[in-house]
Formats: C-alpha cells, structure tokens, sequence
C-alpha cells in the first residue's frame, strides 16, 4: 500500500526516534542517563531554573512524571533546588555545574555520530517543517 507523503514523513520520523533512542542508550549506558532524565536536563540548560510544574506544562506530561525524574537527578546530584521567590510551594528546579557537564559530554559525543555532509538549512528546514506538524497536531486535540 503505498503511503502518503505525510504518512511516509511520519513513518520516517519514527524509525528516526527508535534509531536515536537505541544509540542513545548504547553510547550513553554508561552514564544511566533515561532520555527523560536527559530532556529534564536539556530543558533547564536551556531554559534556566524552572518549577516542576512549568516543566510538566512545557513537556506535556504529568507532574508527577517529571517530579520522578527530577528526584532521580536530585540524586545524582545533576539539579538542585532553589528558594523560589514567588511562591513557597514549589521549589525553583537548576541544573547544576555537574549537570551541564553531563549533557555537554553526551552531545559532544553524539556530534561525532551525526552526518557531517548534510546541508545546515535543509536541516533547519527539516526542523521547522516538523515543528509545524506537531503544533498543528497538538493545536488540533
């Protein structure tokens, strides 16, 4: 059956997905990093300091999730916490200095992986294309 060239965009992005993730966990096995508690990391390197909540809202899962991954980082000591100025209930998440060396590490060795010889803009093209999709995806539920 042949697919649509949306339904073979999405199939790509899948096979894509599960390709990262197995690499992911083989390169990285040692570190006993979850790509959660990766894209927990990734988010307050880029972001900054940031409350478990606003994270939740920001990744589009439950609270509760992101409380179990950033208890797991607490203690590995890659996130502490922070007096929150504008409320007592809940703790301003940081990363620490240990943190940022571990994403550092892993994408410093993931960049020897990726394809050197693909044009930067059709991959900011790629990227900007897939953000489209999934916003018109998430605005459309």
């Amino acid at each position: 059956m042949k697919q649509t060239p949306i339904e073979n965009l999405l199939n790509e992005v899948r096979l894509l997905y599960q390709s990262m993730v197995r690499i992911g966990e083989e390169i990285h096995a040692d570190r006993n990093m979850s790509m959660g508690m990766r894209a927990v990391l990734e988010y307050l390197a880029r972001e900054g300091n940031s409350t478990v909540p606003q994270m939740a809202r920001a990744r589009r899962v439950s609270r509760q999730r992101i409380q179990t991954l950033v208890d797991a980082l607490l203690d590995k000591g890659l996130v502490s916490k922070v007096e929150n100025p504008a409320t007592k209930r809940s703790h301003l998440i940081s990363i620490t200095v240990s943190g940022l060396n571990v994403i550092q590490k892993m994408r410093r060795t993931e960049q020897k992986l990726l394809p050197a010889n693909i044009d930067k803009k059709r991959i900011l093209d790629t990227a900007e294309t897939l953000n489209e999709i999934r916003c018109s995806i998430e605005h459309a539920r």
